[in-house]
């Protein structure tokens, strides 16, 4: 058994799913941190073209998370966009 203090390089080939997704946000300019999911299941539910369920689903998260919402200010949208990514990974 040799000991190699370098670390051993990628598998050449094709990239891993993560950096193809990491690249091509970068390319198209996308910053992951700025994604509103509250927007996007709202926009999830007022499409006639998605699956019914897949638009059942978006308002039940939308609807947890207003009845979650303890009446706060508006602006601190850090809090609701937490509790919808929460409620997305629960269903």
């Amino acid at each position: 058994m040799a000991i190699n203090p370098e670390k051993p390089r990628r598998r050449r080939g094709r990239p891993t799913r993560a950096d193809e997704v990491r690249r091509t946000l970068a390319e198209i300019g996308i910053d992951p941190t700025a994604i509103d999911p509250l927007r996007i299941l709202a926009s999830i539910a007022v499409n006639g073209r998605m699956p019914p369920t897949a638009r059942v689903a978006a308002c039940k998260v939308l609807l947890g998370v207003r009845d979650q919402d303890d009446g706060g200010d508006v602006s601190d949208a850090a809090k609701i966009n937490e509790r919808a990514i929460a409620r997305m990974r629960a269903n």
